[in-house]
């Protein structure tokens, strides 16, 4: 008797998840599919009826002088010497 009810679980189990995979695609394939740029401001949690505003451009760092650059050029070369002594 035990058998008899463990199948009859497992059976009706299966066929219950069955139904809920297979039914519902049917009308999920009839559906129009979703913009590209609207799934896209969805998954990134945004309203996707706002325009997107492009990124502002960046900013310019300042003009280094032949003294800084020279600075820079000699931090690189000290970290390089640092490696090869490692």
């Amino acid at each position: 008797m035990t058998p008899f009810v463990v199948g009859f679980i497992v059976g009706a189990s299966v066929a219950a998840l069955l139904a809920i995979v297979l039914w519902p695609s049917r009308k999920v394939r009839e559906e129009q599919a979703i913009p590209r740029d609207d799934v896209t401001k969805l998954l990134l949690g945004e309203d996707p009826d706002e325009k997107t505003i492009p990124p502002s451009p960046p900013e310019h760092d300042r003009a280094y002088d032949a003294k800084e650059l020279q600075a820079l050029r000699n931090l690189g070369q000290s970290r390089q010497s640092a490696r090869r002594r490692r």
